[in-house]
């Protein structure tokens, strides 16, 4: 096995990442996962709401046009000022804070209606316990009664993959694809270790012109099944409630793409 990167995400979201990755340069999706936040919790009009690892705030603009009162955060103030660009061409007042998803003390407690986590940005970290913390800081930023929404990629799905599939070791399962739609070639490996239920993911930029390889990113992430995630989020002191595969808000299957999940901080007890 190769050696796992160690705080990947300060190195992982360059222009190789935002180059290759089709979905964030697809509006239907990013319209499909706006629907399925205001169709999975109603938020009533003005309500606060946070979007965790809002990225360039594609989620964060609409969510805004949509009527509730947003606030973007992310570590990656290059992405923040792509978000704070966005707004402001689309006339939206939109609050953006650099922040670790671990520690969300910048944020007043109990002060959001609901908070959003989209585009699997969660089991980043290398162990449940810091995972868990990002969702116990959640807890901590929701009022009473306020709920979350969390989009990850399905685990169990990612396993019924098959095509360029194989496996490389007794423990590992391998997904290896390209794209070429837009003129770079982006080779893909995705590497499951089914001992830490983790994917390393690796995108390479190549120029099939010159035939040279450019650089190349690694991500490193838990991928969770639906009994792992609800688990997860009950340690955290959130209760969970409806489960959906996919952005329609269809149920949830084993075989569903996307394992999406809603939870609401109790109300506390008198």
């Amino acid at each position: 096995m190769t050696d796992r990167p160690t705080d990947w995400w300060s190195t992982f979201f360059t222009d190789v990442y935002t180059g290759s990755d089709l979905e964030l340069r697809d509006t239907a999706t990013a319209e499909a996962m706006v629907r399925c936040v205001t169709g999975a919790l109603d938020p009533k009009p003005g309500a606060t709401l946070l979007d965790l690892a809002c990225g360039t705030g594609r989620h964060s603009v609409p969510l805004g046009a949509a009527g509730f009162d947003v606030t973007g955060v992310d570590l990656m103030e290059p992405y923040l000022a792509q978000a704070r660009e966005r707004a402001a061409r689309a006339g939206q007042r939109v609050s953006f804070v650099q922040a670790d998803m671990r520690d969300l003390s910048a944020l007043p407690e109990g002060s959001f209606d609901a908070v959003v986590s989209l585009h699997t940005s969660f089991g980043f970290f290398d162990t449940d316990e810091e995972n868990l913390a990002v969702l116990r800081e959640i807890r901590g930023r929701l009022a009473p009664d306020g709920r979350l929404l969390i989009d990850v990629m399905n685990r169990d799905w990612f396993l019924t993959q098959s095509g360029e599939s194989f496996g490389t070791a007794p423990q590992e399962f391998v997904v290896r694809n390209f794209d070429s739609s837009t003129g770079t070639t982006y080779l893909y490996e995705e590497r499951f270790d089914a001992h830490t239920s983790r994917i390393t993911w690796n995108i390479q930029a190549f120029d099939p012109a010159s035939g040279t390889v450019g650089r190349s990113v690694t991500a490193d992430y838990r991928v969770y099944s639906a009994h792992e995630l609800t688990t997860l989020l009950t340690r955290a002191g959130l209760a969970p409630e409806g489960l959906y595969g996919d952005y329609d808000l269809s149920p949830f299957h084993v075989h569903s793409p996307h394992l999406i999940c809603t939870a609401a901080r109790p109300a506390e007890e008198e």
